[in-house]
């Protein structure tokens, strides 16, 4: 399962705990976004549970995308994120 999640956090400590749960989970590909890829919806669940329990829902924000194969197949991107990336692997 192929997810882009996308944030809005005011508070930097509560941002920072976001930001390390992410990185478990996926790759940061920019400042508040990150493309992860998890092994099935509960691990998807388990996520959102995760983060729901760090932010602050009036004032932070959290949006996720699903994405399907093909659709992950036709991410483009352009200009330089500062870093080399490599093709994500997937298996079938």
């Amino acid at each position: 399962m192929f997810v882009v999640v996308a944030y809005d956090i005011s508070a930097t400590r509560r941002r920072n705990r976001v930001v390390k749960i992410l990185s478990r989970h996926g790759e940061r590909v920019n400042l508040s976004v990150f493309e992860c890829t998890l092994t099935d919806a509960r691990a998807f669940t388990a996520l959102r549970r995760e983060i729901g329990q760090v932010i602050n829902p009036r004032r932070d924000h959290v949006r996720y995308y699903p994405l399907c194969r093909e659709c992950q197949r036709k991410i483009k991107a352009q200009g330089n994120s500062g870093e080399k990336r490599e093709e994500p692997v997937v298996f079938v």
